[in-house]
């Protein structure tokens, strides 16, 4: 269910170690990522709400945005509780709006999204000094369809990583958390593209480990096989 809400603040500072502040256009993610720490880390735990199903979206977004950034310096991160494309954005292209205005004010924006949607926005993107971090968590389209539901297929997102880097926008790759896969294979994939990648473990594997035990996963909820394909992965690519 969607939600329309007005906000009083909407640019947070972060700790993140890319970006000085962050924004998030809405509450909740219609991608509906069965692992993800927003459900309970961030403004959606106070909503009586289901996680991937109740969007949160700040109508009023663009006016707070503008206003505040007068007092900001330093680069945006879009966004850290919720996918700035995640599907709503289709309809109330609050992302596309905020980041026009980031971009009529000379601002630096990252933008981190599992989303293909993103390209919707290349004539943004092209003439604004941003980096765009698309999200591959893993090779296996099953997979994805279990634990990351209403996200991207994989072979969209790898396409939106060929068509930002042909439209000379920077772009990287984070694989975060490494789910179930063939490590070779993703690697073997991701190394066409880029040259470098970010990973990181399931920090949160209790939110997923009934979902691993019913699908015969559950080697996977151990940290060494995390550092296994840490460990595959280096032989095709450099890793953060």
């Amino acid at each position: 269910m969607v939600h329309e809400v007005l906000v009083q603040k909407l640019v947070t500072k972060t700790k993140i170690p890319i970006a000085r502040y962050v924004v998030n256009p809405y509450i909740g993610c219609g991608h509906g990522c069965k692992y993800c720490y927003a459900q309970f880390i961030g403004p959606f735990k106070n909503k009586a709400g289901v996680w991937g199903r109740d969007v949160f979206v700040k109508m009023n977004a663009p006016e707070i945005f503008e206003r505040e950034l007068y007092n900001l310096k330093g680069s945006i991160l879009f966004s850290s509780v919720c996918d700035p494309y995640q599907p709503i954005e289709e309809k109330y292209q609050l992302t596309r709006t905020l980041l026009k205005i980031a971009s009529e004010h000379f601002r630096t924006v990252r933008i981190l999204t599992k989303s293909n949607l993103i390209l919707r926005d290349l004539d943004i993107l092209k003439s604004t000094n941003v980096s765009v971090t698309i999200t591959i968590t893993t090779d296996d389209d099953r997979v994805r369809k279990i634990l990351e539901p209403n996200a991207a297929p994989i072979e969209q997102r790898i396409e939106a990583v060929k068509r930002l880097r042909e439209s000379n926008v920077d772009v990287s790759i984070f694989v975060g958390p490494v789910l179930p896969m063939n490590p070779e294979r993703l690697a073997s994939l991701l190394s066409k593209h880029v040259g470098r990648i970010f990973v990181d473990k399931l920090n949160y594997p209790w939110l997923v480990e009934g979902i691993y035990r019913k699908n015969g996963w559950t080697t996977w909820l151990r940290e060494e096989k995390f550092h296994e394909v840490v460990a595959v992965f280096k032989k095709f690519l450099d890793v953060d």
